[in-house]
């Protein structure tokens, strides 16, 4: 079991690192882009090596990440695999050369094979097969940091866990009506309809089943999992409830009030895996927010924030 005395939290202005923020409190170290870049190997070490000397940083939670929706990763593979594998190589190096004896490494279900699968996912499957092409750069990367980690835990039998969520939404996302994931580039599609009269457009036609976390459970889960987790195998960060594209799309409408006529579907946009359902490992009496007041309360932050939010 660890017992952090203080923690080091990448990318804590994203989605994750902020609701760690939020539960943690600010007795903690909390990395901003502007603090270190992470692609860089000298900024890095540096910056970890004066967190671990110089403030007693004996946890690090890596969240910091390139992420985008399924457009941005097709277009951009290469660029996705590179800027990720730069941060999460250096992170994890730098956190085994300072002796951090405890570091969580967060992945995602898209580094599952496409196919050769059964469901729902496991963690025994991930080596079964290629991930999903609209994803591969990001997905490599990520399997290699789980990798990675793995070694540095064997190396220093100290308390390395990798975590891996389902579909994560909530506070402080990115909400960039390209780049973004599903549900924060919904949420801003349909508060610029609703503010212009305009059609909701939908990506796809609706069908896709997905499972989603909020960002507060996901967090809720790390710290759990970082005193209670120990082995080497993936730790599932699971909301096993399905929904589909559509199911999304309707509690997005009735939020802000919009017309049944302005909900239309865009079959030339990508929509992704038809459904990729996976078992959790989270402990069965754990209660998570409801998809519709994590939904709700995620488009509240994003209309009192809508000046500074990123989009």
């Amino acid at each position: 079991m660890a017992y952090i005395m203080k923690a080091l939290i990448t990318g804590s202005n994203g989605l994750v690192g902020s609701a760690l923020k939020k539960i943690l409190g600010e007795n903690h170290v909390y990395h901003t882009r502007q603090d270190a870049d992470l692609t860089d190997e000298i900024q890095t070490k540096e910056y970890v090596k004066n967190q671990v000397e110089n403030f007693g940083v004996d946890t690090i939670i890596h969240c910091a990440a390139r992420v985008g929706g399924v457009q941005a990763n097709t277009n951009n593979n290469q660029g996705f695999f590179l800027d990720n594998y730069l941060i999460n190589n250096n992170i994890l190096k730098s956190a085994y050369e300072f002796n951090v004896p405890n570091f969580v490494n967060i992945l995602s279900t898209c580094i599952f094979p496409d196919k050769e699968i059964t469901y729902p996912l496991t963690a025994d499957q991930i080596d079964n097969g290629a991930p999903h092409p609209s994803n591969y750069g990001y997905s490599y990367a990520k399997r290699l940091a789980g990798y990675e980690t793995k070694i540095f835990r064997n190396l220093t039998k100290g308390n390395w866990i990798n975590i891996v969520p389902t579909n994560v939404y909530g506070p402080c996302d990115n909400f960039h009506l390209i780049d973004s994931h599903m549900i924060p580039g919904m949420i801003h599609r349909a508060f610029l309809a609703k503010q212009n009269n305009e059609k909701f457009v939908i990506w796809g036609d609706g069908t896709p089943l997905r499972q989603f976390i909020h960002s507060k459970d996901l967090a809720m889960n790390i710290l759990w999992a970082l005193n209670n987790w120990d082995s080497d195998n993936h730790f599932m960060a699971i909301n096993e409830e399905e929904v589909s594209v559509m199911d999304i799309a309707k509690i997005i409408t009735e939020k802000f009030e919009l017309e049944e006529n302005q909900l239309v579907f865009d079959s030339s946009k990508p929509k992704g895996q038809f459904r990729k359902p996976a078992k959790t490992d989270i402990p069965s009496d754990y209660n998570f927010v409801g998809l519709r007041q994590g939904i709700y309360e995620t488009i509240d932050w994003f209309i009192k924030n809508y000046s500074n939010a990123r989009k």
